[in-house]
C-alpha cells in the first residue's frame, strides 16, 4: 500500500527536511503491569508485536487520562490489539485518509512535521507484516491521536503559557472517537470535524493560506514616508495586498485610494484619520511571515474557547477595547470599553453575569490597596476620607482610619472599600459575575476616556461605555420595564442587587486577528505581548520572526 497520496508529496518537503528532528515512537524501558493476553492466547503476531509495543508505552498509574500514551493504550486495549490501518481496502483508505490530514495539520495553524514526521520512514509505502508493521500501525494511531487532540482542544494548555487564563477544557476522548470513526466507516467526517467549527477560526484558516502565500513570494514593500506622502505607487500595491476591495478595483482613483487608507486604519484599531502617518507606516511595515505568525496564535486561542457559544451571550475583545452582546449569532450592542494596563491585564476567562448591581461599592483588592493607597496613607491619614473610602471591617470608632500609624505598617491589614458615591469608581452599575480575579464590567464616573484611541487604564477591570445599555440586555434582553426598574434603583442612591433569571455567559477574550467573510483579516495591537509569548513557544526557531512593533 502506498501511504502517502500522491497529491501530498509537494506538501511533505517542509516534513521531510524536519523529519530528523522528529522522532519516531518513543518506547518506555520497563513494561508498564496490567493484563495482557499471554503468548499461549490465539492472536496473531501482529497483535503481539503491537501489544508488545503499546505496553511499553502505557503511562503510568496517575497520568493524565488523556494524554496521547493513555489514550493508544485504551484504543488498542478496547480491540484486543488488532491492526486499525492494514488488512484490507476500507483499513488502507483510512490509513491515506489520516495521512493525508496530518501532512495538511498546517492548513490548521500546526506544524505538519510534529504529525506526519515520525511516518516519514514508510513514506514509500506501508509494511504489512512483522513488526515494522506493527510500530507502522502504532506509530499512525499515536500522530492521529496528537493531531486530534492539539486541532480540537489546543497543541499547548492555556496555563501552560499564562498564570491569568480561566476556561473550560476541552478535552477530547481521542480513543473513543477513532475507535467509533473506524467501526461507522466515518473517519473523514471526523477528520473534518476536529477542528473549531466557529466562522471565527474557519475564515482565519482562509486568512493563514492568504498570508502564507504572501510572505512565500517575498512579502510586501517597505513603507517610507516619501512612499506614504505620494499616495501611490508602491502605498497602492502595498495596501492591495490586504484589501480585496481595492485589489478588485480596475483602475482605482486618488478617493478610492483615501478610502482605502481609512480601511486599513479601521482594520489596524489605529486613528482613522486617512493620514499616512508613523503609527500606520509601522502596522504597514508589520512582516507578512509575522501575521502568518499572528493568526496561528490567534487559532490557537480559538482552540481554548468552547467549540459553540451559548444562544446570549457577552464578549468582550480585549484588544479590541470592545464588548458586544450577542444574541443567536448576531451583534445587538457593541460598545467602547476600558481595559487594564500592561502591568495589571485584563485576564482570558469564562464566567457568568448572575446579577446587576446598582450604586456598587468597590472592595478593593488588597494588592492594590497596599500598592496605591497605602503610600498615600502614609503622607497623609486623611487620604480614605478625601476619597470616600472605608475600612469596612476595621474599628468601629474610626471608619476612615484617620488615628491609625500608616508608617509603621507593611501592609493594610483590613478590606478597603469605596463607598457608593459619584466619585467611585465603578459608578452606579456593575455586572455581577464571580471570577478568580475579581474582575467586572461595570460603569465609569469618568466617561472622557472613551474618546482615547487607547484605553489601558484600569486595574484589569473592563469600563463600558454603554453600560446601562447592556445590563438592561442581561438583565432581560432590554425591555423598557426592565431598564425603567434598573433607573429606578440607580434614583434610590441606595446599593441594589437584581438577580437574573438565568446566568448569562460572559467572555473574556484576546483576539489580535479579525478574519471577515469577505476576505480582509483585521488586526490589532497585541496589548499584553500574548501573541509575543505563544509565539516564542509554538513556533520552531527558524520560523521566528521579530517584530518591533509589537510590544
Amino acid at each position: 500500500m502506498q501511504l502517502f497520496p500522491a497529491n501530498t508529496g509537494s506538501l511533505l518537503l517542509g516534513a521531510i527536511l524536519f523529519a530528523a528532528a522528529v522522532p519516531s515512537v518513543a518506547f518506555a524501558q520497563d513494561e508498564a503491569p496490567g493484563h495482557f493476553f499471554s503468548s499461549s492466547d490465539d492472536v496473531s503476531p501482529m497483535q503481539a508485536g503491537i501489544r508488545d509495543l503499546v505496553q511499553r508505552r502505557s503511562p503510568p498509574d496517575g497520568a493524565a487520562a488523556h494524554s496521547v500514551d493513555a489514550e493508544l493504550f485504551a484504543f488498542y486495549s478496547a480491540r484486543d490489539f488488532r491492526p486499525a490501518w492494514t488488512g484490507g481496502d476500507a483499513d488502507e483508505g483510512n490509513a491515506r485518509e489520516v495521512t493525508e490530514a496530518l501532512a495538511h495539520a498546517g492548513n490548521q495553524g500546526l506544524h505538519s512535521a510534529d504529525y506526519i514526521g515520525p511516518l516519514l520512514r514508510w513514506k514509500n509505502a506501508a509494511p504489512v507484516r512483522g513488526r515494522d508493521a506493527a510500530l507502522y500501525d502504532v506509530t499512525l494511531t499515536a500522530s492521529f491521536l496528537r493531531y486530534a487532540k492539539d486541532v480540537y482542544g489546543g497543541r499547548w494548555k492555556p496555563n501552560d503559557i499564562f498564570r491569568d487564563v480561566r476556561l473550560p477544557s476541552q478535552e477530547l476522548d481521542g480513543a473513543v472517537t477513532l475507535e467509533r470513526a473506524l467501526e461507522r466507516g466515518s473517519i473523514a467526517r471526523v477528520l473534518a470535524a476536529l477542528p473549531p467549527p466557529q466562522a471565527g477560526y474557519r475564515n482565519l484558516v482562509d486568512a493563514l493560506a492568504h498570508y502564507r502565500a504572501i510572505a512565500a513570494k517575498g512579502g510586501w514593500p517597505a513603507i517610507g514616508a516619501k512612499d506614504a506622502g505620494a499616495l501611490g505607487g508602491s502605498l497602492m500595491h502595498r495596501l492591495a495586498l490586504e484589501d480585496q476591495t481595492l485589489a478588485d478595483t480596475p483602475d482605482p482613483s486618488g478617493e478610492d485610494l483615501q478610502v482605502a487608507v481609512l480601511r486599513f486604519q479601521r482594520h489596524h484599531g489605529l486613528d482613522d484619520d486617512g493620514k499616512v502617518g508613523p503609527d500606520m507606516i509601522r502596522e504597514l511595515n508589520v512582516p507578512a511571515a509575522y501575521r502568518v505568525q499572528q493568526i496561528q496564535a490567534n487559532m490557537e486561542r480559538w482552540r481554548w474557547v468552547p467549540r459553540n457559544f451559548e444562544s446570549r451571550y457577552i464578549r468582550v475583545n480585549v484588544p479590541d477595547q470592545s464588548v458586544d452582546f450577542v444574541r443567536n449569532g448576531r451583534v445587538v450592542l457593541h460598545s467602547k470599553v476600558i481595559i487594564g494596563r500592561k502591568n495589571s491585564p485584563t485576564p482570558i476567562l469564562r464566567t457568568a453575569v448572575l446579577g446587576v448591581v446598582s450604586n456598587p461599592p468597590w472592595d478593593i483588592p488588597s494588592d492594590i490597596a497596599n500598592k496605591q493607597i497605602l503610600p498615600h496613607l502614609r503622607r497623609d491619614p486623611n487620604y480614605l476620607a478625601s476619597r470616600n473610602m472605608i475600612l469596612a471591617d476595621g474599628p468601629a470608632d474610626d471608619p476612615r482610619g484617620t488615628n491609625i500609624d500608616w508608617r509603621s505598617t507593611g501592609n493594610i491589614p483590613f478590606q478597603v472599600q469605596q463607598v457608593p458615591g459619584p466619585s467611585n469608581v465603578l459608578g452606579v452599575l456593575m455586572l455581577d459575575s464571580p471570577n478568580d480575579f475579581d474582575v467586572y464590567l461595570h460603569d465609569t464616573g469618568n466617561r472622557k476616556n472613551f474618546a482615547e484611541t487607547t484605553r489601558e487604564i484600569s486595574n484589569g477591570c473592563v469600563r463600558v461605555d454603554q453600560i446601562f445599555a447592556l445590563a438592561s440586555l442581561a438583565y432581560t434582553d432590554g425591555s423598557s420595564d426592565d431598564a425603567d426598574e434598573i433607573s429606578a434603583a440607580i434614583a434610590s442612591g441606595e446599593t441594589q442587587r437584581l438577580a437574573l433569571d438565568a446566568p448569562m455567559p460572559l467572555y473574556l477574550l484576546y483576539w489580535t486577528a479579525l478574519a471577515q467573510p469577505g476576505g480582509d483579516t483585521e488586526f490589532r495591537p497585541d496589548r499584553y505581548g500574548r501573541d509575543r509569548a505563544m509565539i516564542a513557544r509554538f513556533a520552531p526557531p527558524a520560523q521566528k520572526v521579530s517584530v518591533a512593533s509589537q510590544g
